[in-house]
């Protein structure tokens, strides 16, 4: 009886991709934004304008750095060299499709962003003038860490960690946008919009490259480490927003856990 190697071998492979899977969908949702009590409030209408406002100001940092990630990102990923295909850089390409819907034109995310912040009533004195927190110096420093000084597929992980997220929240945060503050423009959150759709190719194309690469179980240990990573440095980031600028809620909060 002569054994199929090459089919177990795939079955193999599958299987470790799954659970590989499982394990990344497990930290993120430890995690996800989308339970933070700032979010929470957010999708609430408990959230000031005031609030928002300075929300939005510190996440400029952010906004303004990850087409930087994304670089960085490029920069550590290889070209392939096959028999049949030299020179391949079709991975490099699919970095490069999301560093520059980030980054080219006039409508690009950071002018999206500060589009949103200006509907808030922040301006261009207060959008130069805002102290990143050192939560927001944490979130950023965390991720050129991780997209520079980790292997490609370490870095996309973070961006994964991230980007598979934002679907399901640009959805409620518009939702919450229309109800509760009256921004009724659409262009005042075509950041959200753009990111509902976007990112759920974003997501999809990194972690296609995130299983086809990270192909032994160190090269995973190193993706579920910069995962972590990256979930906890998006959550200490809305933890200093919390902490810093919505008091009154965390009042609130310390009220009812009392009771």
């Amino acid at each position: 009886m002569l054994t199929d190697y090459p089919s177990l071998f795939k079955r193999k492979t599958m299987t470790t991709n799954v659970a590989l899977k499982q394990k990344i969908n497990s930290i993120i949702d430890a995690r996800h934004l989308l339970k933070h009590p700032f979010y929470v409030a957010w999708t609430e209408g408990r959230l000031s304008k005031e609030q928002l406002r300075h929300y939005a100001e510190q996440y400029f940092h952010n906004v303004l750095a990850e087409p930087t990630y994304l670089s960085a990102v490029h920069f550590n990923t290889p070209h392939l060299h096959t028999e049949t295909n030299s020179g391949d850089i079709s991975v490099r390409q699919e970095v490069l499709k999301n560093l520059i819907s980030e980054e080219h034109g006039e409508k690009n995310h950071p002018a999206l962003w500060k589009t949103f912040a200006l509907a808030l009533g922040s301006s261009d004195k207060s959008l130069a003038n805002a102290t990143a927190l050192p939560g927001t110096a944490r979130l950023v420093s965390t991720y050129r860490d991780i997209c520079l000084n980790q292997p490609f597929y370490a870095g996309l992980a973070a961006m994964h960690a991230f980007e598979s997220q934002v679907p399901a929240i640009a959805a409620v945060k518009i939702e919450g946008l229309a109800k509760f503050y009256g921004m009724n423009d659409p262009d005042s959150y075509e950041f959200f919009t753009v990111h509902q759709e976007a990112d759920v190719h974003h997501s999809q194309a990194e972690w296609a490259l995130i299983e086809r690469f990270a192909d032994t179980p160190e090269k995973q240990a190193e993706v579920l480490a910069a995962t972590t990573r990256a979930c906890d440095a998006l959550w200490g980031f809305l933890d200093e927003i919390y902490e810093n600028y919505c008091s009154d809620l965390a009042c609130e909060q310390e009220a009812v856990t009392l009771h």
